[in-house]
């Protein structure tokens, strides 16, 4: 029953099509039609109702009862529906509590059309079924073009947000499906290079060994040069031999099942000098330490690991001038609590603050810094897989300020104890 008036008629207002202008700016001749459900027991007044909508360029599905017009609301969906208030069998109040009961269509603005003045009653009554408006006949043709428009308008809206929000919903499935391939892919990578890095270090040891033999051998009567070549061979394989012994710490680390406890930063400090404590001497190093530092929610080995990695490099990155001297405090920061490892060391530019937590990233020369570039990486994977975070305050020549912060462990009793920071000073003091 789809059908568009072909003849305007004998009226000059018909005679030129309107050029609808929605109020976004767009004009609407520009934009697809929408479905309009015309509905009215009377064929006159269906022909009316189309004369006068039709320079809208919309489609306009006329229904003549309101078993015919819920028929229609099961096959399609509209943008606005004019229904006439009095019609035989099921007048328009009875179709539009039909049409709200729909889910497809509980939410269709409904215009009822009428040719009799209406009480406030039935009014009442219109709204209370979800009407949006009353338009009385004589209609006036601009005034409901401009009513339909404005719905029109709107379900254009509503359809848009409606394929906007679906659109999200496809990334978003997308995107679940794509990580869950990188973590698969991260998984297989984690347990290839864990494979490789143990199976590597086997031959590896065997070649050094057999290098320095060759080396040590007062029989060998190598020349200048072959030593030179064989020694050559010796720190390389030193250094791959780090490197391997880093990635299978990094590989155990993403790989292993962490179980966070309560940590006692102090005591975990404590053990980790003493593990440093030849390194410190060596370096004639100085480390002021402002306890208690408190206790947080963390795995042990990883911690000491990650407190490791960030005092070691304190140690190593200093100019050749320098004493290392580190500051360690903790603080504060909401449920959480920062631990802070200061250093006077060469520092680093702002443009490579998060560039070194990467695995194998090196700033300088392996000459005069040794080193794999693992180390940082672990002290992320480790911080992150404890539940926290990890960064530093750090400039070009004016030293570095890491912090390491995970979930503090408030235990009340111990608090009460604690009187006035304390602060403690390990290895040189002159």
């Amino acid at each position: 029953m789809l059908k568009r008036l072909k003849d305007g008629g004998g009226g000059n207002a018909l005679a030129e099509p309107l050029r609808v202008v929605s109020r976004n700016g767009d004009c609407a001749a520009h934009l697809p039609p929408v479905d309009i459900l015309l509905v009215d027991d009377r064929e006159d007044k269906l022909l009316a109702l189309e004369a006068i909508l039709d320079p809208l360029r919309h489609n306009l599905v006329k229904a003549q009862s309101g078993s015919e017009a819920l028929q229609r609301l099961l096959r399609q969906e509209f943008a606005v529906i004019l229904l006439d208030v009095s019609m035989p069998e099921m007048d328009g109040f009875e179709t539009a509590a039909l049409i709200r009961q729909r889910p497809n269509s509980e939410a269709t603005p409904i215009i009822f059309v009428t040719a009799h003045s209406t009480s406030d009653h039935e009014i009442s009554r219109g709204y209370s079924l979800g009407a949006v408006d009353y338009i009385l006949s004589p209609i006036v043709p601009e005034f409901l073009r401009t009513k339909v428009s404005v719905f029109v308008d709107l379900y254009r809206k509503t359809e848009q947000l409606r394929r906007s929000q679906q659109e999200i919903l496809n990334l978003n499935v997308e995107l679940q499906q794509r990580l869950s391939a990188l973590t698969e892919i991260n998984r297989e990578l984690e347990s290839f290079n864990y494979s490789i890095s143990h199976d590597l270090r086997a031959p590896l040891r065997s070649m050094q060994s057999f290098a320095e033999a060759i080396r040590e051998d007062p029989d060998s009567h190598l020349s200048t040069e072959s030593l030179d070549f064989l020694s050559r061979i010796i720190r390389s394989g030193r250094y791959m031999d780090n490197l391997l012994h880093d990635l299978l710490a990094y590989s155990r680390l993403a790989r292993a099942e962490l179980v966070n406890t309560h940590v006692d930063l102090d005591s975990a400090l404590k053990e980790v000098l003493a593990q440093l404590h030849k390194d410190i001497e060596d370096k004639h190093a100085k480390i002021e330490i402002r306890q208690p530092l408190g206790r947080v929610r963390g795995n042990l080995p990883t911690l000491k690991q990650v407190l490791a990695n960030l005092i070691g490099n304190a140690l190593k990155f200093v100019d050749a001038s320098k004493a290392p001297h580190l500051k360690i405090h903790s603080e504060k920061d909401g449920a959480f609590l920062r631990i802070w490892i200061l250093d006077n060391g060469i520092g680093i530019a702002p443009e490579h603050h998060q560039k070194i937590f990467g695995l194998f990233e090196r700033l300088h020369n392996g000459s005069i810094y040794p080193g794999t570039g693992v180390g940082l990486a672990i002290v992320r994977k480790g911080v992150e897989r404890m539940g926290g975070a990890v960064g530093l305050e750090s400039k070009l020549g004016r030293g570095s300020r890491f912090w390491v912060q995970l979930p503090e462990v408030v235990m009340p009793q111990l608090e009460a104890q604690v009187n006035e920071p304390a602060l403690s000073i390990v290895g040189h003091t002159a």
